[in-house]
């Protein structure tokens, strides 16, 4: 029996608020992230996606992890390409790309942790292979029934990822298909895939099935599921964790979500046999 740790949409700076200095905060993120810790960890850690809207506060969280895990292995969801209001508002250069260059750099310094960005890694005889992946859109026109002009128009208008993203993420359908293409390179050698957007939406959680914005949250993975037999999917995005098996692959979500989601205090990282 392999083992692997899986968790997605930490949110940090959701659940830590900004201190009066860096021993502080460092403080309390530990605090945090202790208990998010299981009570039998195994030596590797994936993460599928959204760290957090500082790269500061994700680092801090990174090394904490990294104390309790041989190995760390991480894509970037669309939050991890969020800019603050003033750099919003900055006319000047920095935009979501240089963004992950900088965490990409600080995550750099700490060794056995692996940013997958259409690569894969080897650890303890199970190839992990990831990217962030985007969203297509396709569950509002496929399922929905839906036109592009509608669902563009209610993206600019609810989401976050329209308002907070500046550069090639924004470009919705070019960014998909950077990813795509990212995805292509590690399928067929992948016995773990990670990403942060699933390509199965035969799972959508209660309620959400008619909104329009549940097409922010997929992509149509057709496709490749004749392709995955026998892989595990782990992804996030959808704060809703679940465990399932489609196209004799097996697909996972480990996600934590915001203290809202969390109304008992943070669930634990989840600990997946294979």
């Amino acid at each position: 029996m392999r083992r692997f740790d899986l968790i997605s949409d930490i949110h940090l700076d959701f659940w830590v608020k900004d201190a009066h200095s860096l021993w502080s905060l460092n403080k309390k993120i530990r605090r945090f992230a202790a208990q998010l810790l299981p009570e039998n960890g195994s030596r590797t850690l994936l993460i599928a996606g959204d760290l957090g809207h500082s790269n500061q506060q994700n680092y801090m969280l990174l090394k904490f992890l990294k104390e309790h895990y041989q190995h760390i292995v991480l894509v970037w969801g669309n939050h991890d390409y969020y800019l603050s209001r003033r750099r919003i508002e900055d006319p000047g250069g920095f935009d979501s790309i240089d963004r992950i260059h900088e965490m990409r750099q600080l995550a750099s310094q700490l060794p056995g942790v692996y940013c997958l960005e259409g690569t894969a890694v080897t650890l303890d005889g199970i190839t992990y292979g990831g990217c962030g992946m985007w969203y297509d859109l396709q569950y509002g026109v496929q399922v929905l029934k839906s036109d592009m002009n509608h669902i563009f128009t209610t993206w600019r208008t609810v989401s976050n990822d329209y308002a907070l993203i500046r550069g090639k993420p924004r470009y919705t359908m070019d960014m998909f298909k950077s990813e795509q293409a990212k995805l292509e390179r590690i399928l067929t050698e992948s016995d773990v895939l990670l990403t942060h957007v699933s390509p199965d939406w035969s799972r959508v959680p209660e309620g959400k099935q008619l909104q329009v914005s549940t097409s922010f949250y997929y992509f149509d993975g057709a496709p490749y599921f004749q392709r995955i037999a026998g892989k595990v999917w782990c992804f996030g995005h959808i704060h809703h964790r679940m465990d399932y098996t489609m196209h004799q692959c097996r697909f996972i979500n480990g996600s934590l979500g915001y203290p809202k989601d969390n109304p008992a205090g943070p669930k634990r990282i989840v600990s997946i046999d294979i």
